[in-house]
């Protein structure tokens, strides 16, 4: 493949990604608005509900071995095959006559999606050619319009059609396995060039480069203590706080909407910039938000402006993710499907101890200050970033 290749933005195979990446994380969202039916129908408890995230995240510590397998078959086809299998076990959810077999339902979801995400962000990243940044935004983008979209869908559908019949939608994910399998079918394209090339092994990656991946889990980790927080708990906050359900659940679609502009724009901006330097400015605005909106919301009579503080710090603390997703796939050029299993596994560890810790620190003092908390460990990626901007002017 030649050099002006390597170069060259395909919008539309890039565009293809973030569309693939909507229609597979669509049925992953389908679970939560589901729970209460899934609650009544099979006579669970708020702890199985709660165990059932457990199987579908559980699968991501495997991500390096899942990494070496994606790294020795056609992206092409993973991508196609996880789509429909990610769809299908979700579609079943409603049709499971036991609490175990759902669990074995939303567990080949959370394989399958590990597949599909190692797969998708190597096909990404090789599309995207030089701008590494605005190809994960687009991928990024998709995502995130998938959790504001996927609730609205099928709940949608259970009133259309009723519970038992969500499999309906099964035809989304046949109609974009197609266009991708289409697309992506000749053999000089990058997905088959990168899928036959053999990778170091994870443990000697890991090695080398431990530095920059330690940097990189750290600066997920500050993200996920404003974002992550944010997305599972604004709405029982602002329902504490004496705020309506559907006051809270519309502020919670406006921090997602937030989120994908944000999403969107960093990526692009950052190939423009400097990573680093959107990083930095993230970083350093994003607790000042978040403090602001935690401010006015214990202030009487300032809905407006705290709904305002809502959407800039949706905008801003989900918008180092295409970023970081980025660097890492930069630096692991000679290993993108190794680098994108370390991201996926990076990604579920920093979600989990954030949104653990936060939780601990609102039983013992009030979620107010565990989300003021949480502002100041996000701090932690300003110096971060500006170690890894002096070390990368000093290597040049």
């Amino acid at each position: 493949m030649s050099d002006s290749k390597k170069e060259k933005f395909d919008i539309f195979a890039v565009s293809c990604m973030g569309l693939s990446h909507f229609s597979h994380d669509i049925f992953s969202h389908f679970v939560s608005p589901l729970l209460p039916i899934l609650i009544q129908n099979l006579g669970m408890n708020y702890t199985m509900g709660g165990m059932i995230s457990l199987f579908h995240r559980l699968p991501a510590f495997f991500n390096p071995a899942f990494g070496k397998i994606v790294a020795r078959h056609d992206n092409r086809l993973i991508l196609c095959t996880t789509l429909l299998v990610t769809s299908a076990a979700i579609c079943c959810i409603t049709l499971a006559p036991t609490y175990w077999v759902l669990c074995l339902l939303i567990l080949i979801m959370g394989i399958s999606a590990c597949f599909y995400h190692i797969a998708a962000m190597v096909m990404t990243r090789e599309h995207a050619g030089s701008r590494s940044g605005a190809g994960m935004s687009f991928f990024m983008t998709g995502g995130e319009l998938a959790r504001g979209f996927g609730p609205i869908i099928v709940l949608a559908a259970v009133a259309a059609w009723g519970e038992k019949r969500i499999y309906f939608l099964f035809p989304i994910a046949l109609l974009i396995s197609a266009l991708i399998f289409f697309k992506f079918r000749t053999k000089k394209d990058g997905a088959h060039h990168s899928s036959k090339k053999a990778e170091a092994p994870f443990l000697k990656i890991l090695s080398e480069y431990r530095g920059f991946i330690t940097v990189c889990f750290l600066l997920s980790l500050a993200r996920a203590f404003v974002a992550s927080v944010l997305n599972s708990f604004l709405p029982t906050y602002l329902t504490e706080r004496g705020y309506s359900l559907w006051f809270s659940g519309a502020s919670l679609a406006a921090l997602q909407f937030a989120a994908v502009v944000g999403t969107f724009l960093a990526g692009i901006i950052s190939d423009r910039l400097g990573k680093l330097n959107t990083i930095i400015f993230i970083s350093i605005i994003t607790p000042m938000l978040t403090f602001a909106f935690v401010f006015f919301s214990l202030m009487p009579n300032h809905t407006v402006i705290m709904e305002i503080f809502i959407i800039l710090v949706g905008f801003f603390s989900f918008a180092t993710a295409p970023v970081i997703m980025a660097m890492m796939q930069d630096r692991g050029a000679l290993y993108p499907t190794t680098f994108s299993s370390i991201y996926s596994m990076i990604d579920f560890l920093t979600i989990a101890v954030a949104l653990t810790i936060t939780g601990y620190l609102s039983d013992i003092f009030t979620m107010a200050s565990a989300f003021k908390i949480c502002a100041v460990i996000s701090c932690m990626a300003l110096p971060l970033a500006v170690w890894m901007k002096i070390k990368e002017k000093r290597t040049k």
